[in-house]
């Protein structure tokens, strides 16, 4: 035990003759002292709270959020596509990297930007769960003595209605056409909408 305290105390000796700054903040009075630790550590917090957010909402839910300085890809109503990183957000347009965007230009966002995957959603859920549910009942009444155990073309079918529905469910286009109704807004902290980070 002796080693390890004579190495921290040279430590910490070591330290505070090293750097100045150390010796000036251990010579600060203790109540600054906790005032100053305590600014140094909610500063980035506080600046991470400051900064606004760009949010997609339809029907009461965030599609998409994106904050200062996240990448974004869309398309616009006249066909250009347009990336960039998100410089600045003001009311009603945004300042990329490379361009100017209003909001009311936006038709398209890129698919992997917006979070809306269901599987129970359209006609590749019902084709992936209904062929699933079959394969998983046939399965169930063979096991149980209501048919006969193996596997037969109805299986077979039921795969690939499966397959099919699976195919349809993840695999989307590039770029998604925001739904009519969907609202965009750059909100702060003070909005039901943000995520503090």
């Amino acid at each position: 035990m002796q080693p390890v305290l004579e190495f921290t105390v040279f430590l910490i000796l070591y330290i505070y003759e090293l750097f100045p700054c150390v010796k000036a903040f251990l010579l600060v009075s203790p109540p600054f002292r906790h005032l100053v630790c305590i600014l140094f550590f909610l500063t980035p917090y506080v600046s991470s709270i400051a900064q606004k957010q760009l949010v997609f909402i339809h029907h009461g839910k965030v599609v998409s959020r994106f904050t200062i300085g996240s990448p974004i890809r869309l398309k616009l109503k006249n066909h250009q596509y347009k990336e960039g990183r998100i410089v600045e957000l003001n009311d009603f347009s945004m300042v990329t990297s490379n361009d100017t965007i209003k909001f009311q230009s936006i038709a398209k966002l890129h698919s992997k930007q917006i979070h809306q995957v269901k599987v129970n959603s359209g006609i590749g859920g019902l084709l992936f769960v209904g062929g699933l549910g079959y394969i998983a009942i046939d399965q169930l009444n063979a096991a149980l003595g209501y048919n006969k155990s193996g596997w037969d073309q109805t299986d077979q079918k039921a795969l690939v209605a499966a397959g099919v529905g699976a195919t349809l469910l993840f695999i989307r286009p590039r770029y998604t056409r925001l739904a009519p109704g969907t609202a965009i807004r750059v909100v702060d902290y003070t909005s039901l909408f943000y995520l503090i980070p």
